[in-house]
């Protein structure tokens, strides 16, 4: 009888245990998309940003979030600034495909064109108490309100605020001067609210940048600046066509400004090129490419 018990209890105890093991989810499929013919991958000794419209995202569903994710990954960059996400749910997803990344995401009022930042969690301490929304009640000049933060690289110590833009789209005198207001008042707010700090603003400006612009462009008051403010993709902007961040028009819209803080730590800027290992990458991501800067 106690043996009989003591099989029962047994029975019970593995019943039990094997009841309460965690399933194993099956692999992802592979969908044969691979960017590393491409792509140069970010380093650990180096602070890598990014800059990424990724257009109505995810515009074809989960495919779309697996391809960029695998991008993402690709690039391994430390931090990036997103544009123009449908939702906050398509962001977890994409969260979900990065193991090891945080993430901050903003709903902008009614808006499908929403922003939000990815985090590098072994790189990058970010301060959570930073988040912040600028202009929000300011839809002329901003219909997206900027997103800030505040992170610091752990390897090289650079502690910077980050702004992500995404500025009113298109040509017309009234879009135009949409811009040269938004840029005016970030100006002000950087130099009175941020003077002697390290400040960071990227994203999708939605105009091309020169280095010999006239008092009309847009972005006069950054460019005629070059003590306090330097766009430090500006030979890409001045470069060849073949290397900007929206090929399709072709133009170059997606710039990362810097304070003077940071001029001495840029070392690289460059727009990366996936189209050529992915001939769905337009269709399935985006109509731009990703922007980054390396800081060392």
């Amino acid at each position: 009888m106690h043996k009989f018990k003591y099989i029962v209890f047994l029975s019970v105890l593995l019943f039990s245990i094997n009841g309460c093991r965690k399933v194993n989810e099956p692999p992802e499929p592979d969908t044969g998309i691979d960017f590393s013919g491409c792509i140069i991958p970010g380093s650990s000794s180096s602070f890598e940003i990014l800059t990424f419209n990724v257009e109505n995202f995810p515009k074809q569903g989960s495919l779309t979030v697996d391809a960029t994710a695998k991008l993402i990954k690709t690039i391994n960059p430390d931090v990036v600034a997103l544009q123009e996400i449908t939702s906050e749910s398509a962001f977890n997803n994409l969260l979900k495909k990065l193991p090891g990344w945080s993430g901050q995401y903003y709903l902008i009022n009614n808006s499908d064109w929403n922003l939000a930042f990815l985090f590098k969690d072994n790189e990058i301490a970010f301060d959570k108490s930073s988040v912040k929304l600028l202009f929000d009640d300011d839809f002329y000049a901003f219909p997206r309100p900027p997103l800030e933060v505040k992170v610091t690289h752990k390897s090289t110590g650079i502690a910077t605020w980050l702004i992500n833009l995404h500025l009113k789209c298109c040509g017309g005198s009234d879009n135009i001067a949409r811009r040269r207001d938004a840029a005016q008042k970030l100006y002000n707010y950087i130099v009175t609210e941020k003077n002697n700090d390290p400040v960071i603003l990227l994203g999708d400006w939605n105009d091309e940048i020169t280095s010999n612009p006239s008092s009309s462009h847009p972005f006069y008051i950054f460019l005629n600046d070059r003590i306090n403010f330097r766009y430090a993709d500006m030979s890409i902007a001045t470069g060849t066509s073949l290397w900007w961040s929206y090929p399709s028009y072709p133009s170059h819209l997606d710039h990362i400004l810097v304070t003077d803080e940071l001029f001495n730590r840029i070392d690289t800027t460059l727009t990366y090129k996936p189209d050529p290992c992915y001939s769905s990458y337009s269709t399935v991501i985006s109509d731009h490419r990703p922007v980054g800067a390396v800081l060392k």
